[in-house]
């Protein structure tokens, strides 16, 4: 993986780079801030204890066709990131409650032996309790509550914690200091990956080898990227951050990406939006806005070097023109995003580009773990709590005394 920050670099000044960067290099070094490293939990886990309950788990739930998946926002969004990356669809994610959306998710299924994992940290989560009552009363004769049923809750006094104890269903306790958005590589994310048929204890100790590269080694120059991060914030010209993606097994990664910057910084006052976007196809839609429009955002393009799998264009018609003749597809996309690169660029637009080995699972893990720090480093550096979300919930609470009223 491969950081090319240079059009960034050139929108801050030499002086407020390096006093930023020395700054941000002591945040960084958490061997000696102890008191912080106590509040970046997601890098406090007991990995004995989390791989142990993997491995529990998977011994009695491992070998179903399907797995059914009932979760919102960060319980749902980093495994499905993850797995998408692997192209892996053994899991159906249920997020909504769009009556019309559920009735063809549950319509997809077809097989018979499948595994149910309702995930809520809270154990209230209004969509979520709502979504196991539609699956129950739709699947009448295929869930048994001791067989084939899995919820990850905090192990509270909440309406899916007292479910499990009522039902006698499978119980795993959702890490109480870790929030959602931060939680891909704790239980939340790695069980459903694991029972979807990944290597977790693979993607968990490649995820903390990244995680102390960054923290210690700088790795892909995490205190740049944060110190250019904290002045396009801090600049009140910059109303969002695109991240475009060359790459559409990523499109959840941006996703997730979304949630995670979105939750983590937009306090305060300050932030700017995440706008995600997807190569080529934006630039069909959004790309004539990003090129001749406001000069009111920054971007992030993310290129796989190399593809997996790929089609060569081989024409013995003389049907494609001779540019297109020959050429891979894969290669074909990505010189589009090159040209999309240099043509911002060109015309003065402030352009990280992230370059993956390839378009696998193991970059996109890289990613994520690298994602995580940045995001939450940066929170710290512009004075808001990255792990809090108080404006969410006070929507929630307020969702919940209209429908009393309305009872």
């Amino acid at each position: 993986m491969f950081f090319d920050i240079k059009s960034w670099n050139n929108k801050i000044s030499s002086k407020e780079f390096q006093n930023n960067k020395k700054e941000i290099r002591k945040l960084l070094d958490l061997r000696n801030n102890k008191k912080l490293l106590n509040e970046f939990n997601f890098l406090n886990q007991d990995i004995k204890l989390l791989k142990k309950k993997i491995f529990d788990i998977s011994k009695v739930f491992m070998g179903f066709e399907k797995i059914l998946l009932l979760g919102t926002g960060g319980s749902s969004l980093g495994s499905k990131a993850i797995l998408e990356a692997a192209s892996n669809d053994k899991i159906i994610f249920i997020e909504n409650i769009d009556p019309k959306y559920v009735l063809k998710k549950v319509k997809s299924v077809k097989e018979k032996k499948i595994l149910l994992i309702i995930i809520s940290k809270s154990g209230e989560t209004s969509e979520v309790i709502s979504l196991y009552q539609v699956i129950i009363n739709y699947f009448t004769n295929i869930f048994n509550f001791k067989k084939n049923i899995i919820i990850i809750t905090e192990e509270k006094n909440s309406t899916l914690y007292k479910l499990c104890k009522e039902k006698k269903i499978k119980f795993i306790e959702h890490n109480s200091k870790i929030g959602g958005r931060f939680s891909c590589f704790s239980e939340t994310g790695l069980i459903p990956v694991k029972l979807a048929g990944l290597n977790s204890n693979y993607i968990k100790t490649l995820s903390d080898n990244i995680t102390k590269e960054c923290l210690y080694n700088n790795q892909f120059s995490l205190a740049e990227n944060i110190s250019i991060l904290y002045h396009f914030i801090k600049n009140s010209k910059y109303v969002g951050h695109t991240v475009l993606s060359y790459q559409d097994s990523l499109n959840p990664l941006v996703m997730w990406y979304r949630q995670l910057w979105g939750e983590s910084l937009g306090k305060q006052g300050k932030g700017v939006h995440i706008i995600p976007a997807t190569g080529s196809i934006d630039q069909h839609s959004q790309l004539q806005m990003w090129l001749d429009g406001p000069d009111d955002l920054f971007y992030t393009i993310i290129i796989p070097k190399k593809r997996k799998i790929d089609f060569k264009l081989t024409d013995n018609t003389k049907f494609l023109p001779a540019y297109l003749n020959k050429k891979k597809l894969g290669d074909v996309l990505n010189t589009m995003a090159i040209a999309t690169y240099k043509e911002l660029v060109r015309v003065g637009k402030p352009v990280r580009v992230i370059y993956l080995d390839d378009d696998s699972l193991y970059p996109a893990i890289k990613l994520m773990s690298f994602f995580m720090l940045e995001v939450a480093f940066l929170g710290k550096y512009l004075g808001v709590n990255p792990f809090d979300q108080p404006a969410v919930e006070k929507v929630k609470l307020l969702t919940k005394k209209l429908l009393i009223n309305n009872a």
